[in-house]
């Protein structure tokens, strides 16, 4: 079957780092040194995206997989292809069915108006008065214990007269590499994102 790639509909991610280690497999030495990484491009409805994966070798086996929307890079830094989406591809399907610890992360660039008041981003951005003085909090870093996202940076930046929130997340999940692993990491983080940031509550 393909390999589900996100697809960053309705959203506000541009992001998603999925990076594994992979259980119960022993590292296979490779004499085949300083392999280039594999990127390719995909159409999603939020427009052109790219995909880049490799699998480690060395002691034990990581699978790093980075997927990002065109506008998520700066005009100078677009990534280059270097080949087909199928062959970037089959690094995941090499090794589906194989148990996973994972690192998942995402970038997400969301309109500070539409953030909850009541949200810590909102209520820790709103600033306190001082006589003639003023202050405001415009970027953090938070951690969490006990919850499945353990880190976030969070920063507000002016941009065409709107104030953006540019949000970092980072999550640990255990799973099994398949044809839904990616699309699957991103759904996972971004309700993470949505439970977290946008104060939505939990799919039943």
């Amino acid at each position: 079957m393909p390999i589900e790639l996100p697809k960053f509909e309705n959203t506000y991610g541009l992001l998603l780092t999925a990076c594994g280690k992979l259980k119960g497999v022993e590292a296979r030495r490779s004499k085949k040194r300083g392999k280039a990484i594999k990127v390719a491009q995909y159409q999603t409805p939020a427009g052109r995206a790219f995909v880049r994966t490799w699998l480690t070798s060395k002691k034990e086996r990581y699978l790093h997989v980075d997927c990002a929307l065109q506008k998520y890079f700066p005009r100078d830094e677009t990534p280059k292809v270097t080949c087909k989406k199928e062959e970037v591809l089959q690094v995941i399907k090499n090794v589906i069915g194989q148990k996973i610890d994972s690192s998942i992360e995402a970038w997400f660039e969301v309109p500070l108006l539409e953030i909850p008041e009541n949200g810590f981003i909102r209520s820790l951005a709103l600033g306190h008065k001082l006589v003639d003085m003023s202050m405001s909090l415009t970027g953090a870093e938070l951690s969490w214990q006990g919850a499945p996202l353990k880190k976030m940076r969070w920063a507000i930046r002016e941009e065409r007269k709107k104030s953006i929130v540019h949000v970092w997340i980072m999550g640990e999940r255990q799973t099994v590499v398949s044809d839904k692993y990616l699309s699957e990491s991103w759904n996972w983080i971004n309700e993470q994102f949505g439970i977290f940031i946008l104060g939505r509550r939990k799919h039943a």
